[in-house]
């Protein structure tokens, strides 16, 4: 009973879309708890034992692996364009960072954290998923993408406005970030822009220049992931 109610605990923190440190926490104790139960309601198995036992072993082993290093940046610049397109359409919750729901950081957050777990896993680079994790504990606002928080991002350039953009200067998966910190979108090449747009209230794609997107006229400061500078 008390393995139910931790995994239906976890399933409901799953479900909310918006991630606190507080909930981060707990998701990450529900998940050794529902697991350690598992393995000790499974014990007198001795196949599915060793199995999961086995698993864990394997887990651990991996993340503790050195880093690989760099990964060619082309690879993760198009494995995070494909990760912001997989949340176009999602509707916009303000403090999401989930497919049930995500805000303009959550959606370029997210993306890179998926961008980096897939690539870590299909290149079994522990060092990858090691900081696609610390993207994911580690909770960040539109204004601290702009104002280059924790070395995460680089300034590229100031531009009046997306669509007086110099377009030469930039490159797909680079941060579009308004001088006040309040939105941020992604580029995503052709003068296409990806965002979770209040408004519209779902994940949009819009083409530069635009005549009706309010974020595309004021002045904004574009940045670059530092893992793809």
């Amino acid at each position: 009973m008390l393995w139910l109610a931790a995994f239906g605990f976890l399933i409901a923190l799953a479900l909310f879309p918006v991630s606190y440190r507080i909930t981060r926490v707990i998701s990450l104790a529900l998940v050794f708890a529902v697991w350690l139960g598992l393995i000790s309601i499974v014990w007198r198995q001795r196949l599915l034992r060793y199995g999961l036992l086995g698993i864990t072993l394997l887990a651990a082993v991996f993340l503790a692996l050195p880093s690989r290093g760099s990964p060619p940046t082309e690879t993760l610049r198009a494995d995070y364009i494909a990760g912001l397109l997989r949340y176009e359409g999602v509707r916009y919750y303000w403090g999401g960072e989930t497919a049930r729901g995500i805000d303009c950081s959550g959606l370029v957050r997210r993306g890179l954290i998926d961008a980096l777990l897939r690539c870590g896993l299909r290149t079994l680079d522990a060092g990858l998923v090691r900081q696609a994790i610390g993207f994911w504990w580690h909770d960040c606002t539109a204004s601290a993408l702009g104002e280059q928080h924790r070395s995460l991002t680089v300034h590229v350039l100031d531009t009046p406005s997306v669509n007086a953009l110099d377009y030469s200067k930039v490159l797909p998966g680079d941060l579009a970030v308004t001088t006040g910190g309040v939105h941020v979108m992604a580029y995503l090449g052709n003068h296409r822009w990806i965002e979770a747009d209040p408004g519209a209230g779902r994940v949009i794609t819009v083409a530069a220049p635009s005549r009706d997107n309010s974020w595309f006229h004021g002045p904004m400061n574009i940045v670059r992931w530092s893992i793809l500078q």
